[in-house]
């Protein structure tokens, strides 16, 4: 049977988290998120200076929290909603190098958490245990989300020795919505999902595991079924609308508030929305990612967001509409139901 690990963020953390939740924000949801996202004195100090750059429009912002590290764009599956899978990825596919992802975490200083996922299935990645125990040795917790079906035995035993923080496996709605979308049956995610957690148990390892659901057309139906049937077996269950495609009038916290993204090739870019690198500030063999985050490209793109002259990809970001999530880009009267793999006539 699942059952929750012992990893929670302290009391203190909780008690912040809640607080600017559901009194600043006004999004109770965001607690958990918050919590997972600052759990240090240094995490909430450059936290709130970051928020405090987005409310007065600076251009620059105090500190650099995070990274989202692309381990590989390539994918064992083809999701119907996914530009990895469903063909609107533009870009080579390939792995990230060691000595780039090296320069990624170097050049970015002090890290509160690394994600070790951005487009495709991390676990391809022939050195996947080596690159998580070189960002834990950084100091940054670790993170990555899987579609866990390669989750056997070896990969299981490698993640947990190399003492990952959080494992986030996705799982699209029930049995019939899951393979309509990923195209492998839900039996076969659940399997490692469940192999993963039996052995955290068995060594008494702290590492969260999470269930995680985007809410599409193809799913929404599953989402109330979805929570009931996970939410007493894994430490969080997560449920995120479907990017899709409208008109935003609204600029977006990201370029403050989140970490950037470092591609497989090396390339960083502003936001994890932008799968094809269009919004590149630089490489990590240029300059600093810490550098990259307040360098001249992101100074000029946050002033960009500031005077409403958002470039294409971020005037066309929003996301599904939807009781069962909040957005997490946009604004709830920006919300649009086109979906872009039905746009195009790909997917589901």
């Amino acid at each position: 049977m699942l059952v929750r690990s012992n990893r929670r963020p302290s009391f203190l953390v909780r008690w912040v988290a809640r607080a600017i939740a559901r009194l600043y924000l006004r999004r109770p949801e965001l607690e958990d998120v918050i919590a997972i996202r600052y759990r240090t004195t240094r995490g909430l100090a450059v936290g709130i200076g970051n928020e405090l750059a987005y409310r007065f429009g600076w251009s620059r912002v105090p500190g650099l929290l995070s990274l989202n590290l692309e381990l590989t764009n390539h994918c064992n599956l083809k999701c119907s909603f996914c530009p990895t899978g469903n063909g609107l990825m533009l870009r080579p596919r390939g792995f990230m190098d060691p000595d780039a992802f090296e320069a990624a975490l170097r050049g970015a200083g002090p890290l509160e958490f690394v994600l070790l996922f951005q487009w495709g299935e991390s676990l391809l990645h022939p050195q996947f245990a080596e690159l998580a125990q070189r960002a834990r040795a950084h100091g940054a917790r670790t993170l990555v989300t899987t579609n866990g079906t390669l989750l056997d035995r070896r990969r299981v035993d490698a993640l947990l020795d190399a003492g990952l923080d959080r494992v986030t496996v996705s799982v699209d709605g029930d049995a019939e919505t899951h393979e309509a979308i990923r195209g492998v049956p839900l039996q076969r995610t659940l399997k490692g999902l469940e192999l993963l957690v039996e052995e955290r148990d068995r060594r008494a390892v702290p590492t969260a595991i999470d269930v995680s659901m985007v809410i599409s057309p193809e799913t929404e139906s599953a989402a109330e079924q979805f929570r009931e049937t996970y939410e007493e077996q894994v430490d969080r269950v997560q449920q995120i609308p479907l990017l899709t495609k409208g008109t935003r009038r609204t600029r977006c916290r990201e370029p403050w508030r989140s970490g950037p993204v470092v591609l497989q090739d090396g390339r960083v870019t502003v936001c994890c929305v932008d799968h094809d690198g269009a919004l590149s500030i630089g490489h990590v063999g240029d300059a600093p990612v810490r550098d990259l985050w307040n360098g001249p490209a992101m100074r000029a793109f946050r002033r960009a967001h500031v005077t409403g002259q958002l470039p294409p990809i971020c005037a066309s970001c929003t996301e599904y509409p939807t009781d069962d999530a909040a957005p997490r880009f946009s604004s709830a009267d920006e919300a649009s139901t086109v979906a872009p793999h039905r746009q195009n006539g790909n997917g589901a």
